[in-house]
């Protein structure tokens, strides 16, 4: 169904055009832009779509393709009727083949093909909606075996280290500390935490957005590591994602404070506790580096804030939210 969908926009002159709210289809007029998008009323982890959702697809099309542009958004459902939300009454052309399409797959339900394409669909959505997540894991589960194969080597040459970074002026470090972990124990318990926050996060914010504040914590939370160390003048070797991660809970935490829409989506009293918990175990521990902990999720905050939830305000003002 979603493929006949998409074919039949494509014979009607609509382009595939990426975005950071999922591919839009755009035909261009000469009155103005006729943008689509064709989504599923759930999400690839099953929690349902929600108004907020539309309302930044919405907004997300007039910022790429024309604040004048015309937007239909397709709701697909496989168990409801689906919904054709077109605000300006500019899609009439559309409305009959796509019931025909709906109208017929209705009829060809139970075949094989469709659900296995359904499947396939809902597998490159995933992949698609968290694809930032995914990029970064595999860059970590790259250093991790790079540190497994040649291990101290690897320290040496990409680690954070004050000295290395103010001295021999190896900034690099700043970045690719990010990536290593020091053990097994160390990589897993990272990973299970990014990829729980990071998908959240980055199916709220977009992945752009998403991946310049992991970036942009990250580094951040290890200039602050080496500044401490410099100050407290022990020389260490730094690394693990920990310092981005906190990032994404500073994110989280704006988020949360100043987007009351989002708040549905996450349990903000057991990102307190992650925070909090974390926080105690950093201090308990001697060999965590705090520094870049809290300097990650100060600098996550901020970013956030600017990269996220102040257009976020300022469009929930002009919808009278």
């Amino acid at each position: 169904m979603y493929q006949k969908i998409i074919e039949l926009l494509r014979i009607h002159g609509y382009l595939q055009q990426d975005t950071t709210k999922g591919p839009c289809y755009v035909k261009n007029t000469k009155r103005r832009n006729k943008c689509v998008y064709v989504m599923f009323d759930k999400n690839p982890d099953g929690s349902a779509i929600l108004e907020e959702d539309l309302y930044q697809m919405e907004d997300c099309a007039k910022q790429n393709f024309g604040r004048n542009c015309a937007v239909l958004l397709l709701v697909l459902s496989e168990d409801d009727d689906p919904m054709f939300i077109d605000p300006d009454d500019q899609f009439k052309d559309l409305f009959k083949p796509l019931i025909m399409i709906l109208s017929q797959n209705k009829i060809d339900e139970q075949e094989e093909l469709p659900n296995d394409f359904e499947s396939i669909n809902e597998i490159k959505q995933f992949i698609w909606n968290y694809k930032a997540t995914l990029i970064i894991f595999v860059l970590n589960l790259a250093g991790f075996i790079l540190t497994e194969i040649y291990g101290d080597k690897i320290y040496n040459l990409y680690a954070c280290n004050a000295h290395m970074v103010k001295n021999l002026h190896e900034y690099y470090r700043l970045l690719t500390s990010n990536y290593l972990h020091f053990g097994w124990e160390h990589f897993f318990n990272n990973m299970v935490v990014f990829l729980i926050l990071g998908t959240s996060l980055e199916k709220v914010i977009g992945s752009f957005r998403y991946a310049v504040l992991y970036t942009g914590a990250g580094i951040i939370g290890s200039i602050v590591s080496t500044i401490y160390y410099s100050m407290m003048g022990q020389d260490v070797l730094s690394a693990g994602a920990s310092g981005a991660i906190f990032g994404l809970i500073g994110a989280l935490a704006a988020v949360l404070l100043f987007c009351k829409e989002q708040r549905k989506r996450f349990d903000g009293f057991g990102i307190f506790l992650m925070i909090a918990g974390s926080l105690y175990h950093g201090f308990e521990s001697g060999t965590t580096d705090n520094a870049a902990h809290i300097g990650g999720c100060i600098a996550g905050f901020i970013l956030s804030m600017l990269l996220y939830v102040s257009g976020n305000l300022i469009s929930a003002h002009r919808q009278g939210k």
